[in-house]
């Protein structure tokens, strides 16, 4: 039992590192010149959660029931009857709204993260470059 917390433990501080090193590699990346940059792990994690939007669309417009019924000789173990029925439910309802609307806000959260970073990050860019101004007309 202590080895699976160590483990789930170990795994936590793990994730938490690779996080933190995404987000200090995207403020990073915004404090660059150019601004486009920055906005390369945004867009990425925006095509990602995209991504699991359409697959939720597709899993929910694909929908459907099977069932079937079989019919085996016990003695044999050969099929002797058999019926399969598949309905296709294909109507879109508010539920399905509803549900592709949660896996679009709960996958863009990781989007957001990173353009707070992206917008921390060009803020302090600014201040130094207003800063560095100040400076040249003070002289």
């Amino acid at each position: 039992m202590t080895m699976s917390i160590g483990v789930t433990v170990l795994n936590t501080l793990v994730l938490v590192a690779v996080l933190a090193g995404v987000i200090v590699l995207e403020v990073w990346l915004s404090r660059r010149k150019s601004r486009w940059p920055g906005l390369i792990m945004p867009a990425l994690s925006l095509m990602l959660s995209l991504l699991l939007v359409l697959g939720g669309v597709v899993f929910t417009s694909i929908g459907g029931a099977a069932s079937g019924l079989q019919v085996v000789d016990e003695e044999t173990g050969e099929v002797l009857y058999e019926e399969r029925r598949v309905e296709q439910t294909s109507d879109w309802t508010l539920g399905d709204t509803v549900q592709v609307g949660i896996i679009l806000l709960v996958s863009n959260i990781p989007t957001f993260v990173l353009l707070g970073a992206y917008y921390i990050g060009r803020e302090k860019l600014r201040r130094e470059r207003l800063l560095e101004k100040m400076n040249i007309q003070d002289l």
